[in-house]
């Protein structure tokens, strides 16, 4: 059986259009304008001499000088499960072919099934690497896939005239940073064969600076920056998250597969941490930070600066108590450094398991604040309400959207022979609710709107009495003690001159109530009720 064959059943089972190799690089299965590596590429690149011997396995006798020359040849082969066409060339220094499946072949019956009927069998997983033969050269450089004359792939990295290729050590993905980090924006989203795209106040938009990156090119690019463990998740599960770190930045990484092949979100982690003042948090949240034990939650969708907030109120705790303080993160963001507290910074999946594992070990690490980075699973959850109960404070984040939303969340992950006794809990553990949106700000940046649920003795037995549909209404005629519904924020953005009546209609989840409030101080909203 010829070293190719594994390739070629890969390149029929999967329905792709053709397999490309080439010395210095790897060999890629082409599909749908995707070009998807098929060696790992921890094994290094393959060089001319490995191209030439997987060629000479297949190739008739009469090829074989022509190969070892560096001379074009074409000839068919017929492998179990079809027969292919094969066409080489020597260009740039680098031995270069191209595998397709021959129609004729295929069809006529000569001895080899359809690739219909092939494509019919069991497939591998799309994301499986195939090792077929030892690499030399391990620690080569990645370079730009093969680009054949008769199919224009989008444009690549390496073929860009934006800017020079990286120096040699460095890697790829850190140019794309640089350009990054000198803008305004929060994060960096990078597609496979589609231009770069950066999230500036809210709105995604190009980013003329950063090229357009073929599949195969960003597959690796990416896979240079991951540590181990994360890249053998993604090759796992094709998504993994990690953080990465550079001379004066640090961005949280995400890293997936779709149907045009890599992608991948980075978003940036200020090196310096904004405090309670830059953040213009007001006295209620900090008060937070005083207390002994408890559960305080930062709550909101997905990028609304939960983790900023959530930092903010640490540092806080960092410079005015002196405490233990064990954080458990996927990854770690913020990195905290000790001032007058002690602090464990613990990272799933390299430092521990699980955010239940840590939880559960945090117990018997003798700690006075936990930081749960975000409380995933009913687990994680019913440990951390524990964890408030026995003494401890417990700072943690949920994706809800509002205060009393959070409260509801909590309880109905439990099974309901479960809900009265976490009700209980909860009536005595929950200190505090702390939920944020985003807005624009007027000129550009954004502003959070908090809307702020404080723990009264009213507010806990509304929980625990079952009647947490209350909560909005006490969290209104509770404003002299701090609370403050999501409308009551936006107003006063509104009336500080930092955000339009507009977008806090937008950000509004009352629409008709903020507008009617708007408009009763005197403001003008250019939006029908």
């Amino acid at each position: 059986m010829a070293r190719l064959d594994t390739f070629i059943t890969t390149l029929l089972q999967r329905e792709g259009e053709a397999l490309l190799l080439e010395g210095g690089n790897n060999i890629f299965l082409v599909k749908d304008g995707a070009m998807d590596p098929l060696v790992d590429a921890r094994r290094g690149v393959l060089q001319n001499e490995h191209i030439q011997a997987l060629l000479k396995d297949i190739a008739p006798a009469q090829h074989h000088d022509a190969i070892a020359n560096n001379t074009p040849a074409s000839f068919t082969y017929q492998c179990p499960e079809a027969t292919v066409v094969v066409k080489t060339a020597f260009r740039d220094g680098r031995v270069m072919a191209r595998i397709k499946v021959s129609e004729l072949g295929a069809a006529s019956g000569e001895g080899a099934p359809s690739v219909a009927a092939a494509s019919q069998r069991r497939r591998p997983a799309a994301d499986s690497p195939i090792e077929v033969m030892p690499l030399s050269n391990p620690g080569a450089e990645y370079e730009a896939p093969l680009q054949t004359a008769d199919r224009a792939p989008p444009p690549s990295y390496a073929s860009s005239s934006a800017y020079d290729p990286p120096p040699t050590g460095k890697p790829h993905a850190e140019t794309w940073f640089e350009v990054f980090l000198r803008s305004r924006a929060s994060d960096l989203h990078l597609t496979s064969g589609s231009p770069a795209m950066l999230r500036i106040d809210g709105d995604i938009k190009p980013e003329p600076l950063i090229p357009t990156i073929s599949a195969g090119a960003l597959e690796q690019y990416l896979k240079e920056i991951m540590p181990p463990r994360n890249l053998v998740e993604y090759q796992e599960t094709n998504d993994t998250d990690f953080a990465y770190e550079m001379p004066g930045a640090r961005l949280r990484c995400n890293v997936f597969r779709d149907r045009r092949g890599a992608g991948a979100v980075f978003r940036r982690i200020p090196t310096k941490i904004l405090s309670a003042k830059d953040l213009n948090l007001p006295a209620q949240v900090t008060d937070l930070g005083r207390l002994k034990k408890g559960l305080v939650l930062v709550t909101g969708p997905t990028g609304s600066g939960k983790s900023t907030t959530l930092s903010a109120l640490v540092d806080w705790v960092n410079t005015n108590r002196s405490d233990h303080i064990i954080t458990v993160e996927d990854p770690i963001e913020f990195v905290h450094e000790p001032k007058r507290c002690l602090i464990h910074q613990r990272q799933v999946g390299d430092h521990t398991q699980s955010f239940s594992r840590a939880l559960r070990a945090a117990l018997r690490e003798d700690p006075d604040i936990v930081l749960v980075g975000e409380m995933r699973d009913l687990e994680t959850v019913a440990i951390a309400i524990e964890t408030a109960e026995t003494g401890h404070l417990v700072f943690g984040t949920l994706h809800t959207t509002t205060a009393a939303g959070t409260v509801d969340r909590i309880i109905d992950q439990f099974a309901a022979d479960r809900q009265d006794q976490i009700r209980t809990m909860l009536a005595e553990s929950l200190k505090g609710v702390i939920s944020q949106t985003l807005c624009k700000k007027k000129g550009g940046g954004r502003v959070a709107a908090l809307e702020i649920l404080l723990s009264t003795t009213a507010v806990s037995n509304a929980i625990r009495e079952r009647k947490t549909h209350q909560i909005p209404s006490m969290m209104q005629t509770s404003r002299g003690i701090g609370m403050r519904t999501l409308n009551d924020a936006l107003v006063e953005l509104v009336k500080s001159g930092q955000v339009a009546p507009e977008e806090a209609v937008d950000k509004s989840l009352d629409r008709t109530t903020i507008i009617k409030d708007m408009r009763a101080l005197g403001m003008t909203v250019n939006i029908p009720e």
